[in-house]
């Protein structure tokens, strides 16, 4: 074979893998390298034409520009991602291995002749590595937006935190001004009664008795509803959704509240489906139905009409409490089911109330996946609706 063999014999110690061919493509160096990666011995294979050897590699866009450098033009590369199997090889677990391929032509010191080297660097480890460290740098990129949308989240809990805990502050400050005035009058004239009472007749002691019960009843309400409220945010309110006739229910509550009616010669009727079956929590919405009748009761003439309305709209069922009292102003309606603005207005026959009724009716409905709102005109009436998720039974 060539006498210049010798020569070659430095490509052996390299890290990379080395084959050189002369310009008929016959291989004349095959280094140790190579040998390791193709598991081709050197002696099987120089002498033998490279296209012989390596039959996919006897292709125009292997042989012109392998040719081409040979004959004096420029180096040739052969990426991995494009021409992963120029030498076949692989690992021990049989994936490809990533090898580099760059072709090169040279001469030999004294010589004419032109050869081509083909180098061979694997690039198969530092391929996993960048492919690692993609993934990790993806997965760092992740954990930055996780935490990103972690700490807004926090930070908008953390706001709604701060304003419900300045609403509800303000509101305690409200109740507390509430219950100080009439509990200070209690005190006051009970004081006077006490040191006084001989001297007053039974007539007189009557005329200091009678407030003092119709503010016993007032604060009792209050308290109630204070009670009832607070429960509802501590989440001691037990909600149990069942099914049941609302439609009985809104007869049930009417009876019930017929007496106060009848006492303002107020007509007091439904207009609801015969059988309605919703499905939410019995106690919450009777007390949801009581107050909002109530209400209306309370701010409408004497003489004049509460109705409550029950109609299906998509999936849940919508009541209506609607009457032709008094009526709001938009001032009045921008204060109605808030915490933090504590409203409450003296009915048609002067009746009191405790600003506590339609918050609790606001937090009843939304807990059984509902909605409140109000639409009403001064002199002119209100309506009151709610909804409430319809029973698969009416569905």
């Amino acid at each position: 074979m060539y006498h210049y063999l010798k020569k070659f014999e430095i490509f052996n110690s390299v890290p990379i893998g080395i084959c050189i061919i002369d310009k008929d493509f016959c291989i004349v160096f095959w280094n140790k390298q190579l040998e390791i990666w193709t598991n081709i011995k050197a002696d099987d294979i120089i002498g033998k034409k490279l296209t012989e050897i390596f039959p996919h590699l006897n292709q125009p866009k292997y042989v012109v520009p392998i040719s081409s450098t040979i004959n004096g033009g420029p180096p040739v590369i052969f990426s991995t991602q494009l021409h992963k199997n120029f030498f076949p090889s692989f690992l021990p677990n049989m994936q490809p291995r990533l090898l580099h391929t760059t072709i090169s032509s040279f001469k030999l010191d004294n010589e004419n002749e032109i050869f081509g080297i083909i180098s061979v660097e694997d690039f198969t480890y530092l391929s996993y590595r960048i492919k690692e460290f993609k993934k990790m740098r993806d997965q760092a990129l992740q954990e930055v937006e996780h935490r990103k949308k972690v700490e807004e989240e926090l930070r908008k809990s953390e706001q709604k935190l701060r304003e419900l805990n300045a609403t509800k502050d303000k509101f305690f400050s409200i109740i507390a001004h509430d219950l100080k005035n009439p509990i200070g009058a209690f005190k006051n004239v009970l004081e006077l009664l006490y040191k006084n009472f001989d001297d007053f007749s039974k007539d007189e002691l009557l005329q200091f008795i009678e407030p003092l019960r119709e503010s016993s009843i007032q604060l009792f309400s209050l308290l109630e509803n204070l009670l009832l409220w607070s429960r509802s945010q501590t989440g001691s309110i037990n909600i149990q959704p069942s099914e049941f006739n609302l439609s009985e229910l809104i007869k049930q509550n009417i009876s019930l509240l017929s007496l106060q009616a009848d006492n303002k010669k107020i007509k007091l009727e439904a207009e609801v489906p015969q059988r309605l079956t919703v499905f939410a929590d019995l106690n919450t919405i009777t007390t949801v139905l009581r107050n909002l009748i109530s209400n209306a009761i309370k701010f409408t003439n004497p003489g004049g009409e509460v109705k409550v309305i029950a109609k299906i709209k998509e999936n849940f069922a919508e009541i209506c409490v609607q009457d032709n009292g008094v009526g709001m102003n938009q001032d009045t309606l921008s204060k109605l089911f808030r915490i933090d603005v504590h409203h409450t207005a003296l009915g048609t026959a002067k009746e009191k109330g405790t600003g506590l009724g339609l918050i609790i009716c606001k937090e009843f409905v939304e807990v059984n996946g509902g909605k409140i709102w109000v639409e009403s005109q001064e002199n002119k009436g209100s309506k009151f609706y709610f909804t409430i998720p319809l029973s698969l039974y009416t569905k």
